[in-house]
Order: C-alpha cells, then structure tokens, then sequence
C-alpha cells in the first residue's frame, strides 16, 4: 500500500543551506514551525502511521548552485522530502523583505505606522506566490494533502485551486490576524486578493478565536460573504475556519530535567546565581516583543521595591534577527542603552540587575535556563501565539516558577493560570514581579499543573493532528454543500417521481424563483402566464401548490389570493391555508421594530436608491436600485450596526441578495415547511428558491424530496438551477408531464 504524501509549504525549507567556495552545507533551521512540523512526521513514524513528508520552500541559494552541487532539483534531507522554490535575488528582497516583513508583519502585528504600501512589493508578492503555487501543482500526486503555512503565502490556496480544483488544501496562520479596522487599511486589491486567495483552501486554522473572529468579519464586511457555525460559503465553495493553537512536544520539554548535560547546566546556573531570585525572558529581536517596555517595567520594579534591590538577576537573551535593518537595529541599540542605564543606576560591584546575552541558545542551555529561573517573564506587545511560555510551564516537571505572561499573545487563551499583564503597563509589570517572587509554593504547583494538563493534552502531535484531520472532514462538508446542477437525468427524475405520486406539494419562492429580480420590490408584479401556470398547477386535486415568500401578506393576497394555493408571508410568519383567512404561525414579540426602523431609515437616507420595507413581523433594508459600492459599503456598515445591537433585542438578522431581513427569532421558510407538512403524508414534495432565506426551507424537506436552488451556488439543496427560467421551465414539464402520463 502506498503511503500517504503530506506536502508542507513554507517561505523556506526546514533546512538552512549555505553556499561557500562552491560547496553547499546544510542544517536544520530553528523556529517554531520547524519544530513542531519535525515533532509531528516523528511520532508519525514511531506509530508507523505510514505517512510521507514532502516540503517546498526557497533554499536561500540559486537555482544554478543547487543544481550544480546536488545534480537535481530536490533532494532528501532525514525524513523529508525536499522540493526548492527558486526565487530571484529581487523577487525574494520585495516579496520577503518587502511586502512580507515591510507591510504584513507590522500591520498584522497593530503597528501600523510602521507598515509601508508599495504597488511594488505587492506585485512581487504575487510573483513569489505563483512561483510556489507552480512548484506544488508540479510536485502533486492525487490523494496529497497539502497544508500551507503562514503569511508569505496568502494568495497560494486560491492560485492552486485553479490548477488542482480537488485538491485538499489547509492554510495556517502563525502570526495574529488583525481586527478588521486594521486590516481594511491594506488598499483594496490587495485585501480582497489576500482574503480570496486565503479563501482557495479547504481549512483556514488561527491561533486564537479572536483571530478567526477578526477574520470572518473581514470577508464578511469587505466580501460580502456570510458564515454559519465559521462556515463560510462563497459563490462556488464552502470554507471552514477554525482554532488550532499551535503547540509544543510536551514530553521533549517535560523531560529534560532526567537530562543529565541539562540539569548539570541548570545546578550551574544556580550556583553561580545562589544569593539571587531569577527572571528570565527570551525573545527574538523585534519590535512587537515589548522588550524595551519590560526593561521599564524591571527598572520600576527595582525603583519601588528596594527589598528587591540585590536579591534578583534578570536574565534576558534576545535572538539576533533581522538586526541589518534600520528599525531592528535602532531597537537592538535602545534595549542595550536602556540595560546599561538600569545596570549604572542600580547595580554594584558585587551584583548586576541585568545580564544581558544577544545570542541564540542551544537545547541544553535553553531548558537549563526554564529550569532555574523562579519567574519567567514574557510580555510581547502582541504576538501569535508564543511557544516559550508553553516550553517553561512544560520544562517544569517540579511544577514551580512563576509564569508572567501578556495577555495580547496568542498563549494567553490557554495559559490562563499564569500572572497576565498589559504589556504596555509599566507599573503593572512591577507589581506583578513583586507579587510573583513571593508566590507561595503550593499555588505554584496548582497554577502550573492546570496549565501542564492542558498542554500535555494539546501537545504539538495534536495539533498537527487535529488540522490534519479537519482538513478532510472540510472536504466532506464541501462534497455535501457541492453544486449538483439540474441534468436531463435528474430532471427525468424529478418528472416520473411527480407522475407516480398521488399526494404532493410543491414549495415555490416568489422573488427570484417565479419571476426575476425586479429594480424596485413594487416592479415585480406577477404577470398573467404566470398566474395561469400555477392555475394550472393548482388544479389537479393531487397537488398543494405552497407561494411561500418575504413578502408582506397584503401583496401576496393582492397578487395571488385568487387562486387555490396556499400562500406564506414574511418568511413563515404568516400562513393562508385555500381561501380561509390568514393565520400567524408563532407568537412573536416585535417590540425591536420601533427601535430598528430608524435605523434602517437612516441608512436608506444615506444611500441614494436604497429603500426600507416594513412588514408586521420584519423589515427589510433593500439596496438592489443603489450605486453597487456604496449599497455594498453600507449593508456592511448596516450589518455591524444591527450585531452590535443583536445582544440586547430578540431579532434574527439575514443577509440576503442586495437585502437586509429582519425578523423575530424563531420564524423562517422552514418552521412554516414542517407545519404545512406535517398535516399530509405527500408522496412528492418539491421546492425551490433563490437567496439564503430558502436554506431554511430547503433542510426542512425530507431525503427523499427534491430541492432545488436557483443560481449555481453552495447550498444545501439537493440541486441547482443555472436560471430563473428554469424554474418555469419544469412547471410547465410537470404539467404536460402529467396530462401526457394520463
């Protein structure tokens, strides 16, 4: 049996190679991806889950040097199957150092003033990104999954679902994704190429639910494409989005203090350090750790706790990167001024407040640090997740230490036992310091064995399990979403199962179903071949003709009260059984009406072409007849409006084609479906509709019903009409079907 082929893509392959006197060597590259991608694929093959690691990315060196020196195009490193993507000098310096670290990073991370807009950068964006969606259609073999990571490649999912359309394809973002404020000052191509590009995969997974929050507010306000239950479904698929917080190997950590060379480490450190507390910090150079926010807060811990003064070391290590650029080097010699400011001020011969290392650490030196400090303290001004507060808790097998953690990192979420400070809160920090030394022992070990629990549960092997998996019942979801157009054998189908019933019913929409789309809701008065057909439909004794609609009962009675069909107003909040009177389905309270119309007026007031409609148990904000970018622009405004005020009044709210519903709780297509249904046993049920107020009615109707939704979109109709016209279409079919059956 073959094995399983999981392609992962990143910016670079998880291995640096470096070109020197004609010669490449090569070594495993640090970083969390990398870690926890390794973490993963091993325990895989220790379980022997037969599964096949192939990952693509830029080697950092040209393509006639690779070649040159390995005498092909991809190569295997350890477990790994190594697929390269090469990228010119000026493409890799605008695309990553451009684009990627110039506009993304910052503004992704809420420091917008530092972020630059180049048409430029962007356009290299693009370049780099095909450049990797070529590579992956290349390397495919039906039945890979392919997971593509983080914000380098946000355009890749859409540009691969246009060469490979089945593939199964999970995104993950590893930095934060900002709130739709933010991200709406990205210019407007490029924030809806990158929310549809996004939109190509199956499966988009974040850190944290307020990420995907600030997400599927984004596409809703700048797509228009609505979610249920963080579904989103767009003209032509459905997308899940979801939480997966990115992990760590628990055990790795857990167990390093049986590791001999560690604990050797940890004892020196703390005989060296034997009349002094410990905090630690570590942290890779750049702008949103908060580092030189923390050197205040540490100097103004030591200014109003003089007890402190000589009995605690901060040890803080910062990873060197990025330091050639100006903005990083500016922060590199800030925090070493501000360190020799608080050394100068505070320290003596006899003891330094701060020792200072600019360096990476190994393994060893590393978790030897976890292990002896009595605080570590991580306070990054926002942060995706932020592994190295998990490795501490995990590294902690005594279970002490105390764990002050920012409450804008992505670990927050899940570390929420640990002291959580404003970052930018100088005194809190202080405070927090304080109140952490003097952490009696016993909370210590209850704090941290809640938070170990959580993480031994949630380990890295989980995570990379759990995305894995929902990536392929994504694609499940979509095979029951999928759009199944009305074929001449499905039609046949539905034509002999009409003819072979004697009880039927058949659920007919009005707008956009029975007749087309009108400018103005007042335009779309139903003519007399209409009126006929369903005379006509109505007349055998065998059929219940349902015009089940939004609008309002005066209209449908107006239109179609002489006719012997049944008729549904304002979405099911109303009924009229064959010439009897009409009669309300549910109880609704409306006391919301009074303060909402306003509301909608005020927006029909500032939108030329848009009108309000005011039915008895709903009201409808109509922008069909309005400028197309202002309507759109101002149903999202609308939308955000009436969520924010969702919490304090009983309404639902949809967001239709160029409408704005609303209506009381409990009343939509469906519940007056099941109530008309319940009162006959039909051996044919039919319906069909348009918009989204139809998915209601189209789940009330049994498996062995037909429905059909007009337009080629997602939905959970059994089928799908290319046009309107279809729609009479097969009327016209059943009928004559059935006088020719006779």
């Amino acid at each position: 049996m073959d094995r399983q082929r999981l392609i992962i893509v990143s910016n670079r392959l998880p291995f640096q190679f470096t070109e020197k006197k004609g010669k490449i060597t090569i070594q495993p590259s640090s970083g969390g991806l990398v870690s926890s991608i390794q973490s993963y694929i091993r325990h895989l093959n220790q379980d022997n889950e037969g599964i096949t690691p192939v990952w693509i990315g830029d080697p950092g060196v040209t393509e006639k040097k690779f070649t040159d020196f390995y005498g092909k195009r991809s190569i295997q490193q350890d477990e790994f199957i190594l697929h390269p993507v090469f990228l010119t000098d000026i493409v890799r310096e605008k695309f990553y150092n451009g684009f990627c670290n110039d506009t993304i990073w910052p503004l992704f991370h809420y420091f917008p003033s530092y972020a630059k807009f180049t048409d430029d950068t962007f356009e290299h964006y693009q370049i780099a990104n095909q450049l990797f969606s070529n590579k992956i259609a290349e390397v495919y073999q039906p039945g890979d999954l392919i997971w593509i990571h983080d914000y380098h490649l946000m355009l890749v999912p859409s540009m691969l679902r246009s060469d490979i359309p089945n593939a199964a394809i999970g995104f993950f973002l590893h930095i934060p994704f900002p709130s739709f404020e933010l991200f709406r000052l990205l210019p407007n191509k490029w924030r809806t190429d990158i929310l549809n590009g996004l939109l190509g995969a199956d499966l988009i997974g974040f850190h944290t639910n307020n990420y995907v929050q600030y997400f599927l507010k984004s596409v809703q306000q700048i797509l228009g494409y609505d979610n249920n239950l963080r579904l989103i479904t767009t003209p032509d698929r459905s997308v899940t989005v979801d939480t997966f917080p990115v992990s760590i190997d628990y055990e790795k950590f857990h167990q390093t203090a049986t590791n001999l060379t560690v604990f050797a480490e940890r004892n020196r450190i703390k005989k060296k350090l034997s009349t002094t507390k410990i905090i630690i910090s570590v942290d890779r150079l750049d702008y949103t750790k908060g580092i030189i926010a923390r050197l205040e807060g540490f100097e103004m811990f030591l200014e109003k706790y003089p007890e402190h003064q000589g009995k605690v070391v901060y040890i803080l290590v910062v990873v060197p990167s990025r330091d050639i650029i100006a903005k990083y080097k500016e922060i590199k010699d800030d925090c070493e001024i501000l360190i020799s400011r608080i050394n100068g001020k505070y320290g003596s011969i006899e003891w330094t407040p701060i020792l200072y290392q600019y360096k990476s650490l190994d393994f060893e030196k590393l978790t030897a640090l976890y292990l002896a400090a009595d605080v570590a303290l991580i306070t990054p001004l926002r942060d995706g997740m932020n592994l190295v507060a998990k490795e501490f808790i995990a590294s902690r097998n005594d279970r002490k230490g105390v764990l002050i953690l920012s409450e804008t990192a992505g670990a927050a979420a899940e570390l929420s036992e640990a002291l959580l400070v404003n970052p930018t809160d100088r005194k809190e920090i202080a405070e927090t310091l304080s109140g952490a030394l003097s952490m009696p022992p016993e909370e210590q070990v209850r704090r941290n064995t809640s938070m170990q629990k959580r993480l031994k549960l949630y380990d890295v092997v989980k995570w990379a399990d759990d995305f894995i998996t929902q990536v392929m019942q994504s694609k499940e979801k979509q095979e029951t979403l999928q759009i199944k157009e009305v074929n001449d054998r499905i039609e046949e189908e539905i034509l002999s199962s009409y003819s072979n019933a004697t009880k039927r019913i058949i659920f007919l929409d009005y707008d956009g179903t029975l007749s087309p789309i009108a400018r103005l809701p007042q335009l779309a008065v139903p003519n007399e071949d209409l009126k006929r057909l369903l005379q006509r439909l109505s007349n055998d004794e065998n059929n219940t003709v349902v015009l089940i609609s939004g609008r309002p009962k005066g209209v449908l009675e107006e239109w179609f009260g002489n006719l012997p069909i049944v008729l549904v107003a304002e979405h099911g909040a109303f009924y009229r059984p064959m010439h009897n009177g009409w009669e309300q389905t549910i109880s609704a309270n409306v006391e919301w009406k009074e303060k909402l119309l306003p509301l909608l007026e005020l927006f029909a007031n500032r939108c030329a072409g848009s009108l309000v409609e005011d039915k008895a148990l709903s009201l409808s904000w109509h922008y069909r007849n309005a400028d197309k970018e202002l309507g759109f622009l101002r149903s999202r405004e609308l939308i955000n409006s009436l969520n924010e005020l969702s919490a304090h009044l009983d309404f639902q709210l949809i967001d239709g084609n160029k409408v704005i519903e609303i209506k009381a709780h409990g009343i939509d297509k469906g519940m007056a479906a099941r109530l008309l249904l319940e009162n006959g046993e039909y051996d044919f049920i039919l319906a069909i509709g348009d918009d989204k107020t139809d998915e209601d009615l189209f789940g009330a109707i049994p498996p062995d019903g037909f429905s059909i939704r007009v337009g080629l979109t997602q939905s959970v109709a059994k089928y799908n009409f290319r046009k309107q016209g279809n729609v009479i279409g097969l009327l016209n079919k059943l009928i004559m079907y059935e006088n020719h059956a006779v």
